[in-house]
């Protein structure tokens, strides 16, 4: 009826569960939720018959987390084809499962000892424009509620056994998508990029290892030896390092505090990373770079900015460390497909009896998020490329008819992505008005569900 049903069947086209009816029926919950993902299972079904369907689906035991994440990883493996460079994108967010903290399996989240919920590690890929492809690898765990070991003994345990493993799977997860999807020649080169959390040997040693590349911020000053031989701790060469130049970033909009520009200092340097033996014995040393950001004079009352980020990349020139700057600025995707994930798609508010189940959910709305996603990324950066990018032929002549009151006449071309997403908006509540700028995801995410609404109804009512 819409592009739901056809955008539904190539994100599953891998899937194998158990049953040939089990796919089926994963490409027709996937198409509710994409239609309607502000929606729980019930308000998105058509009538009970369906939503006991989906139910069923999910509640079957045999149908695993990891059955469903393939799928997806792979349809973005595929969209990624021919691509110089994708940028992996790795970051964890916390579900806070108020509806369901009662569910079995669920783990202790967040400060509260009485929450209950999970954690969800995400690898997006998205390309050097910051467009996002999809999502290359999920993990997710829940918190053994009786562990009570001390934090520094807990740090004692093999990387296996601790929660830091989750970078070493979506760094192989993202790899492994990429390499089992596409030939040699059509696999793009893939850069790794991950807050502080991730500034751990081993990922390094992972990602040398993988042939990949990688800019990860770094959270401690780690032991270095520099070209002439001498040894430093990581920060302090930096720092010490002849100024490249200086630049002016965009300071992105945090709660409590507006979005700004800063005025900074490049740095960078070539250091050979020294492992600690005792913590890490299997890590041998790795040749890597930093780049220092430094904004030396912030605005009262603001915190400066300052970033120091280990990469692969080159970065002996102005261009070349500011290029491995605009990398690590896309970290911020990621982000944003959390908020969406939350606050769009509702998933914190779902409700089922195990941790399984609704982890597999979290799974099934996560494309559903990109989707929301891309429809806003088009729309900033190709203004001018046809809605149907995004769009199929009756959801912009459904959007068209809402807005002009009639049907576009014969031989009217698609609107293009910047308009057609403007309409959405409208949708939405997004006024329009040229101070207004374009509708963010918020505003994006509740007119989609009318769009979807619209377009059912123009597939019944056009001739």
């Amino acid at each position: 009826m819409t592009s739901a049903r056809t955008w539904a069947a190539s994100r599953c086209e891998t899937v194998r569960l158990p049953d040939a009816r089990l796919n089926q029926r994963l490409v027709k919950v996937e198409t509710m939720l994409a239609a309607k993902s502000l929606d729980s299972i019930n308000q998105a079904s058509e009538d009970w018959a369906e939503a006991k369907a989906a139910y069923r689906f999910i509640e079957n035991e045999s149908v695993k987390p990891d059955d469903l994440i393939q799928p997806i990883a792979d349809s973005t493996a595929r969209d990624c084809a021919g691509a110089p460079a994708i940028f992996a994108v790795h970051d964890t967010t916390e579900m806070g499962l108020k509806s369901a903290r009662g569910a079995q399996g669920l783990g202790p989240v967040g400060d509260d000892p009485n929450a209950r919920g999970m954690y969800c590690h995400v690898t997006l890929a998205v390309r050097e424009n910051g467009i996002v492809v999809g999502l290359l690898h999920q993990y997710n765990w829940c918190r053994d509620p009786d562990d009570t070991e001390k934090s520094c003994d807990r740090k004692k345990r093999p990387i296996e056994e601790k929660e830091s493993v989750k970078w070493l799977k979506g760094i192989r997860g993202a790899h492994e998508a990429l390499e089992r999807n596409l030939p040699p020649e059509q696999r793009p080169r893939l850069i790794h990029v991950g807050d502080r959390e991730n500034d751990i040997p081993e990922a390094f040693r992972d990602i040398v290892a993988l042939d990949d590349s990688a800019v990860i911020r770094s959270s401690q000053s780690r032991r270095v030896e520099l070209e002439d031989g001498s040894g430093a701790l990581s920060h302090e060469a930096v720092r010490a390092a002849p100024l490249l130049g200086t630049a002016t970033l965009e300071v992105p909009r945090k709660r409590g505090r507006a979005a700004r520009m800063a005025r900074v200092q490049i740095r960078s340097c070539a250091v050979q990373v020294i492992p600690r033996r005792e913590r890490h014995p299997n890590c041998e040393r790795i040749a890597l770079n930093l780049v220092e950001v430094w904004e030396p004079k912030a605005p009262q009352g603001d915190e400066p900015l300052h970033w120091i980020l280990w990469t692969l990349e080159p970065c002996a020139t102005l261009a070349q460390a500011m290029r491995v700057v605009d990398i690590y600025k896309l970290r911020w995707r990621i982000e944003d497909f959390n908020l969406v994930l939350k606050e769009g798609c509702r998933v914190e508010e779902l409700q089922f009896e195990t941790a399984e189940r609704l982890e597999k959910v979290v799974i099934l709305y996560g494309p559903v998020a990109v989707r929301i996603l891309q429809l806003r990324d088009y729309a900033r950066m190709h203004p001018e490329a046809p809605c149907t990018v995004v769009l199929c032929d009756t959801e912009w002549k459904a959007l068209w008819t809402r807005i002009h009151r009639e049907p576009p006449k014969r031989g009217t071309g698609p609107p293009t992505i910047q308009q057609a997403t403007l309409w959405i908006g409208r949708l939405g509540g997004h006024l329009g008005r040229k101070s207004d700028g374009m509708p963010g995801v918020r505003t994006l995410w509740r007119g989609w569900r009318d769009l979807n609404l619209l377009a059912m109804m123009y597939c019944i009512l056009a001739p």
